[in-house]
């Protein structure tokens, strides 16, 4: 398998399995986060277990091929999403940044799946 390839899942992974958690869990930050976003708490709450959902399909799509290709296109489609909250809570440019960064690894783990 390739190295990229398995490097960008594992970056990803951990990523997820930490944002995920603090969400999942309901953290005082995460608390923060959605009143800034205007998002509800439960609906917070599963956006965490989608992340941590996605982490489970990057780790097990190290096996199975399309699994990955699926879970970056999820993760594409969530971070898009994420970037629309942060539009929509007027937010700057920086605070769009890691969603952005975030898409922009997903596509190339989307492309490097579809290519290997």
């Amino acid at each position: 398998m390739h190295a990229t390839l398995i490097t960008l899942t594992l970056l990803l992974a951990v990523l997820f399995a930490f944002t995920g958690t603090t969400k999942a869990l309901n953290t005082v930050t995460a608390r923060k986060n959605a009143t800034h976003l205007g998002i509800s708490t439960p609906l917070s709450r599963l956006i965490g277990i989608a992340e941590l959902a996605a982490v489970i399909g990057l780790l097990a799509g190290l096996a199975f091929t399309p699994l990955a290709t699926a879970t970056a296109a999820a993760i594409c489609l969530l971070m898009i999403g994420a970037a629309g909250s942060h539009l929509k809570a007027g937010d700057s440019a920086g605070a769009l940044a890691p969603a952005a960064v975030t898409t922009l690894a997903a596509i190339a783990l989307l492309v490097l799946t579809l290519t290997t």
